[in-house]
């Protein structure tokens, strides 16, 4: 009798271990990741820090859990406090959003952050964390679609809710005003707003910030931009090649460097010892062809600053 109990509860924390994922089996790390919403750019920078771990022998021993929420800040405040919760080894968040969710929570589990706005870097900065911040010029790609249309009326899409994108809104709102061009901004707190909200503007150039909620609206944008016959660009978090226009880091430097730093961490090393870095490949995308179609002409000097061009 006792033989068969035991075979019987031999048998069902088998059936248990076996329903476990392989990766839990196996895991010695732990790794929570916060990527919010949608996001092409972001899904890059995640694919390169998985190949980084892959190439290092560590992504087979290592669960990696990627929380997806909306960009808000109740829902990115609930993604970090589910992976504090687990306990994870490191958190990597991808974006100001995300990488301010975990500071607020004042955890003691060590970050890397990427993707973000070097400005706002102070904000993020903590001993407890390190990552890669990104430096672009705003006022370079104002210059960029000055050159293609003569602006009175600049159209800005961005997020209350999202820390990065609203420092990017007063920044390029400066340099505007001393230019004597008018800001028209588009405040989006969900995507789905953005058909509405661009049907009442009347401007002569869109620009998207690096919102994650902007750059969730794309599709719209670009529609809005093309019926209107304006041109458009990006800022940050582009990786769609319909864009007249975009500046952008790489995300495959970026999940490198990212992947490079939570190996360092899951060694031992604590996050105040390995120093934070800023993204070196920038990315100044011109489309000539959707430009070309719309009776644009892209003066050559600035052809020759792109560094990738669509024909």
């Amino acid at each position: 009798m006792r033989i068969g109990k035991t075979v019987l509860l031999l048998a069902t924390m088998f059936l248990l271990l076996a329903a476990r994922p392989s990766s839990c089996l196996s895991a010695e790390n732990t790794i929570g990741v916060i990527m919010t919403g949608n996001i092409p750019y972001y899904d890059d920078l995640h694919g390169a820090l998985m190949a980084r771990l892959r190439k290092e022998g560590i992504a087979g021993k290592t669960e990696v859990i990627v929380q997806k929420p909306y960009p808000d800040s109740i829902s990115l405040s609930n993604a970090a406090r589910k992976l504090i919760a687990m306990d994870v080894d490191a958190i990597v968040a991808y974006g100001a959003p995300a990488a301010l969710a975990v500071v607020k929570e004042k955890t003691k589990i060590p970050m890397v952050y990427a993707a973000v706005y070097e400005p706002i870097i102070s904000r993020v900065k903590s001993r407890y964390n390190t990552g890669i911040s990104v430096k672009l010029s705003i006022s370079s790609l104002l210059r960029y679609l000055k050159a293609l249309k003569h602006l009175t009326t600049l159209g800005v899409v961005y997020s209350s809710s999202e820390e990065d994108s609203v420092y990017q809104f007063m920044e390029i709102s400066k340099l505007a005003e001393a230019q004597g061009i008018r800001i028209e901004g588009i405040n989006l707190k969900r995507h789905q707003e953005a058909k509405e909200k661009l049907a009442l503007k009347k401007m002569d150039a869109l620009l998207l910030t690096g919102s994650s909620v902007a750059h969730m609206a794309m599709n719209e944008v670009i529609e809005y931009a093309k019926e209107q016959r304006i041109p458009y660009a990006s800022f940050l978090l582009c990786r769609d090649s319909r864009i007249i226009i975009a500046l952008a880091t790489s995300p495959i430097e970026q999940g490198d460097k990212t992947a490079e730093k939570v190996i360092k961490i899951l060694d031992g090393v604590p996050p105040e010892k390995i120093k934070p870095e800023s993204s070196n490949e920038v990315e100044l995308m011109f489309n000539l062809k959707e430009a070309t179609a719309m009776g644009w002409k892209l003066p050559m000097d600035l052809v020759t600053e792109a560094t990738r061009l669509i024909k």
